[in-house]
């Protein structure tokens, strides 16, 4: 009986998503972590632009120098840290981290900088998401490009800054994108997580 439950779990995983044998194998992106100066007003602004839940919260924890002396990798930069993890609709999770009294870089890498990173938000509908940004006194980045060629034909995009002014990207591509003609691989959508 246990070898017929590990040959479905195995199907199951073969069949479940398209990949290549990989050292660590995964089932997909968990979370994605950012670094934010005010925890609350972060979950307040993912909240009510994106509708995102929020599910946990722990923290304080206070970082001690002594316990990380042997390893500078994990020295501590602050004196303490807070977690709160939101899901967004079907997408990865957001951790969102709130150190106190950090002691790097207090400004936002720029997004050709190395280490930078953002998030893209799908919707279906680009206009009226930048409108809503707008009208709430959200920084956005330009007018939303829409892409005519190569494998991205057919996708839409936008940037725009959070309150704390972090670069955030608003995307679309209700049609699909033109790299689906040429392959049977489909990158993961958000809008059919199931495929």
């Amino acid at each position: 009986m246990k070898f017929l439950a590990s040959l479905l779990a195995a199907a199951a995983l073969l069949f479940s998503a398209p990949g290549h044998a990989a050292g660590v194998p995964i089932a997909g992106v968990d979370h994605v972590g950012i670094n934010v100066p005010d925890l609350k007003a972060a979950q307040a602004f993912f909240i009510e632009t994106f509708g995102c839940v929020p599910v946990t919260r722990i923290g304080p924890f206070p970082l001690d120098p002594a316990a990380s002396a042997t390893d500078s990798a994990f020295a501590p930069r602050a004196d303490s840290v807070t977690l709160a993890m939101i899901r967004c609709g079907t997408g990865a999770n957001i951790e969102l981290f709130e150190y106190t009294n950090p002691r790097g870089s207090k400004e936002m890498p720029q997004l050709a900088e190395a280490g930078a990173s953002h998030i893209a938000f799908y919707t279906e509908d680009i206009a009226a998401g930048v409108a809503y940004l707008k009208s709430h006194g959200v920084t956005v980045l330009g007018e939303p490009i829409t892409m005519s060629g190569g494998d991205t034909g057919g996708e839409t995009w936008v940037h725009f800054r959070a309150p704390w002014g972090a670069e955030m990207e608003l995307v679309s591509y209700p049609r699909g994108k033109a790299y689906e003609a040429r392959t049977a691989q489909r990158l993961w959508n958000p809008a059919r997580p199931a495929q």
